[in-house]
């Protein structure tokens, strides 16, 4: 069967390649999910191709408000309104005729119009709430008999409020469910495809975000197809930016691809070690830090203070620094921006400063031992050296659970900062631990790190 892709920004991977053509789809989901807003952008998105889509309001919105909302949206142009996209109502006809006659109308205009793309926004309301099961079959065998007639596909967009035209009783051949999942004082938009004939799509809840680009959709890291599972850490080595450190490894470094956590409590040198790493990547390729907990600027500061060189790399085009996870993304949501940084700028050293700003979502709790896992397998994959930062405390606060033993399982290389208290060591002085090296060994189960010294002994 042919496909008709959405073009929407990780819908289609959901689906496996888009819609079918000549398919019925309900979008079903409570007010101001985002139903009507995703099907005005893959109508706008498939206007550039010259698709024509056929938009029927029944009682929601009228076409002028529904318009103004959505100039505030970067798919939108206005060019394209009664051009490609036709706005038609259709609350007389049901008032009058009932469903029957809705479906005469639609007959009618998708004729005059020529349209591959039908939405229905608005038809399944209380209102309805008096007509016959048997009556609501007909009206969705004709509507499909219609659209597959005329090779056109078509959305049903519904409150999902178990009403007449309940998803369950009908005979389509797709079912969405979307929701705005709350939980203590925020909310998660997330979508399941209940119901999809004809081929294998994701299943499970995927989230997905609202912004002036429209709907953009992150399906769970971990259901996604494995592209290369014999992805494997290279024969190259990567240098530490730490002398002391390098010297501490067989090899001098870690090996290219591979993956390192470094743990420690709030103060002991983390963030420190990492931005030396970062620092220095040359010609290795470009770095980027990644910061979950503190702000770019901090850590420019910081680095500044230190003399890590940071200011220097990122002159040079060489680094970048950028904030991850500051405005209540989900936990899929911050992954994929990863990856799509990763991959558009070349990125060959990695450092997550904070796994507890990943651990700060709904899903993590449930899945940040599986996500956590398919993300490394996913830089491992790009040839990226990755190092993370983590601190037990607060990743137990923001997971709101104890750390799991088997989360450290996924990373190739362990590092762990001493805890002594301040006031039992040297000024300035880090006792790091070798705690495992996969692939390799250590020459020195732990270093001394002078924190003020990024090359020091």
């Amino acid at each position: 069967m042919k496909r008709l892709p959405t073009l929407v920004e990780g819908l289609d991977d959901i689906l496996n390649g888009g819609l079918f053509e000549g398919g019925v789809y309900i979008f079903e989901g409570p007010p101001g999910v985002g139903k009507t807003t995703l099907a005005n952008q893959i109508a706008y998105t498939l206007a550039r191709r010259e698709i024509r889509t056929l938009y029927v309001t029944m009682l929601a919105e009228s076409h002028a408000r529904m318009l103004q909302h959505m100039e505030q949206q970067i798919f939108f142009d206005q060019q394209e309104v009664s051009a490609t996209v036709f706005y038609v109502s259709g609350y007389r006809e049901l008032e009058q005729g009932g469903l029957k006659a809705v479906v005469g109308l639609l007959r009618g205009e998708l004729i005059r119009h020529r349209a591959s793309l039908l939405v229905l926004d608005g038809l399944v309301v209380d209102s309805l709430s008096t007509t016959t099961n048997d009556a609501v079959r007909q009206f969705v065998h004709e509507l499909q008999s219609l659209v597959s007639a005329m090779s056109c596909t078509c959305l049903i967009l519904t409150s999902g409020n178990s009403n007449s035209l309940s998803a369950e009783q009908t005979m389509v051949d797709g079912i969405f469910a979307f929701e705005d999942h709350g939980f203590h004082w925020r909310a998660e938009r997330r979508m399941q495809v209940r119901k999809f004939r004809g081929s294998m799509v994701l299943r499970g809840q995927h989230t997905f975000c609202l912004s002036s680009k429209g709907v953009q959709f992150f399906p769970r890291l971990e259901s996604l197809p494995l592209v290369d599972a014999s992805a494997r850490m290279g024969p190259d080595i990567v240098p530490t930016g730490w002398r002391v450190l390098d010297a501490a490894l067989r090899g001098g470094g870690f090996l290219s691809g591979s993956a390192s956590l470094v743990v420690g409590d709030s103060g002991t040198g983390k963030t420190t070690l990492a931005l030396a790493f970062a620092a220095a990547s040359g010609a290795d390729g470009t770095a980027l830090v990644l910061s979950c907990t503190e702000l770019a600027s901090d850590l420019r500061r910081l680095s500044t203070e230190l003399g890590l060189g940071v200011e220097a790399a990122l002159f040079r085009g060489e680094l970048m620094i950028r904030n991850l996870g500051q405005e209540d993304e989900s936990m899929d949501e911050m992954g994929h921006q990863l990856l799509r940084l990763v991959d558009e700028f070349k990125i060959r050293r990695l450092v997550v400063d904070g796994v507890a700003g990943l651990a700060d979502t709904l899903a993590f709790k449930d899945r940040g031992y599986r996500f956590l896992g398919r993300l490394l397998v996913e830089l491992r994959r790009r040839g990226v050296t990755c190092l993370f930062t983590m601190d037990p405390e607060a990743l137990a606060v923001a997971a709101g659970a104890p750390l799991a033993d088997g989360l450290v399982g996924w990373f190739d290389n362990l590092f762990v900062f001493d805890a002594t208290p301040a006031s039992d060591r040297l000024v300035n002085q880090r006792i790091l631990r070798v705690a495992k090296i996969r692939g390799g060994a250590a020459l020195k189960s732990s270093v001394d790190i002078a924190v003020s010294l990024p090359q020091g002994a």
